[in-house]
């Protein structure tokens, strides 16, 4: 068990070091090494990570494929595709992997968050609602969550929830000049435009401490 963990350790230095080298170093794991497939796997997968980590996607793509190939059940590796797919916009592969990580029993908010990132691209949004949703269900710390449904309401003139979704995100993160900028916009739309200011001048004071243009939107 120790040799083995020892092999692990000098197989991920290795990978670290000689990145440049990929595909042959691929092939000398494969080839030269007998480990079990499943530790081959979990040294592909956490190299992955940092692959996607330094924005190394075609390589962590590589490595995650071979996962697969090695443990086909293995439901992070489809999710970190879907991360890596989602990065490079394509939104389709983001879906397909996705949905194949909760086929497999992956069952974390961020997996049903980032589905919702896809379905808004395509401008599907009653299904977008339903995954930001159980996002929220499953973890209702995170402020981007209430963000993206305020904007699917908003979407849909439901103005009122919208309302309600960008002051949770603002509760949960008083620092985001775009919360304040669509809670603005969003008491524009109800003519409520003595609110409306008030909320924009916040956004442009905050947004004068980061940047001069207001994101309202932005996918990963």
């Amino acid at each position: 068990m120790y040799q083995n963990l020892n092999v692990i350790i000098k197989i991920k230095l290795f990978l670290k070091f000689l990145i440049l080298y990929w595909e042959k170093l691929l092939d000398i794991i494969e080839k030269f090494l007998s480990l079990d497939p499943k530790q081959v796997s979990k040294v592909y997968t956490e190299v992955g990570r940092e692959c996607v980590d330094k924005g190394w996607e075609k390589d962590a793509i590589d490595l995650y494929q071979k996962v697969i190939l090695l443990s086909p059940h293995n439901k992070d590796a489809y999710f970190q595709l879907g991360r890596i797919y989602t990065r490079t916009k394509n939104w389709e592969e983001a879906m397909k992997f996705y949905h194949r990580s909760i086929e497999l029993g992956l069952r974390n908010h961020e997996v049903y968050y980032r589905i919702g990132l896809a379905h808004d691209y395509f401008n599907q949004t009653e299904a977008a609602l339903k995954c930001y949703k159980k996002a929220i269900k499953l973890d209702s710390h995170h402020d981007e969550y209430y963000f993206r449904l305020g904007l699917v309401y908003d979407s849909k003139k439901m103005h009122d929830k919208a309302i309600i979704s960008y002051n949770k995100a603002i509760s949960l993160n008083p620092q985001k000049p775009k919360y304040y900028y669509s809670l603005g916009l969003a008491y524009d739309s109800k003519n409520m435009h003595n609110k409306a200011v008030d909320f924009l001048r916040k956004a442009m004071e905050l947004q004068e401490k980061e940047s001069p243009v207001i994101d309202v939107i932005d996918k990963e």
